[in-house]
C-alpha cells in the first residue's frame, strides 16, 4: 500500500530554516496530527530544552499546535524528503523498511520561501535516510553541491538561483538513538535559529 505524506510542509512566513526528516513513524505510534509524532522520538523533547520552552501538552491536538507555535516563532520550517513510499513491514517505523516511492518537491519550498538558509537533515545512515534521499533529489534536478563526508555533522552547501544554502546532517532524533541524546542536542542548538 502506497502512503501519502499525512501532514504536507510547515513553513513560516519568517523561515529561516527548514528541518527535513524521513517520513512519519507509523501512525499506530501517534501522540498527535502532526510532525515528530511518535512517543519513542526525542526531536520535541530536544527543541525544549534547547529553546527552555516547556510543553504542557503530550498529546492531541493542543500537544501539536503548541509545538507548531515554537517553529513559527523561531522561524523553523518542517517537511520531509519522502512525499509518498510503501513499507516492507507494513506496520514498521524504520527508514530501512521504506521504500521510497516519490520524493518531497523541497526544491519547490526553497523557491517559494526565499528566507530559508539553512537545511538540518536528521539522520544520514541507512539506504533511505533525510540525508541520502535529498542529496539525491539535489542530483535528480541537476543542482552540484558540495559535503564533507564525516560522522555528523555532515555539513554542505549548494547555490540555488544564486542563494546559498547550508546543509547540516545531524543525529536522527529516533527514540533506537536516545543513547546520542546529549550528543544531538549540542548539534542541533549550534545549527538551529537562535
Amino acid at each position: 500500500m502506497i502512503e501519502i505524506h499525512p501532514f504536507g510542509n510547515f513553513v513560516p512566513p519568517n523561515a529561516q530554516c527548514i528541518i527535513l526528516g524521513s517520513f512519519p513513524t507509523h501512525n499506530k505510534n501517534w501522540r498527535f496530527n502532526s510532525f515528530y509524532p511518535g512517543r519513542a522520538n526525542f526531536f520535541w523533547r530536544m527543541l525544549s530544552e534547547i529553546y527552555k520552552h516547556p510543553f504542557h501538552h503530550i498529546k492531541g491536538e493542543e500537544a501539536a499546535k503548541e509545538r507548531m507555535a515554537l517553529c513559527n516563532e523561531k522561524g523553523i520550517a518542517i517537511s520531509d524528503t519522502i512525499y509518498s513510499c510503501t513499507r516492507k513491514v507494513a506496520t514498521s517505523s524504520k527508514d530501512s523498511d521504506l521504500e521510497v516511492v516519490e520524493k518531497m518537491d523541497i526544491l519547490k519550498i526553497l523557491k517559494a520561501h526565499k528566507s530559508i538558509h539553512t537545511i538540518i537533515l536528521t539522520g544520514s545512515s541507512g539506504q533511505v535516510s533525510a540525508h541520502r534521499v535529498f542529496y539525491e533529489h539535489l542530483a535528480e534536478n541537476n543542482i552540484d553541491y558540495t559535503i564533507n563526508e564525516s560522522k555528523p555533522p555532515i555539513n554542505g552547501h549548494f547555490i540555488l538561483t544564486g542563494r546559498r544554502i547550508e546543509t547540516h546532517s545531524l543525529y536522527s532524533t529516533s527514540g533506537i538513538n536516545i543513547g546520542r541524546y546529549a550528543e544531538a542536542v549540542g548539534q542541533y542548538r549550534k545549527y538551529l535559529p537562535r
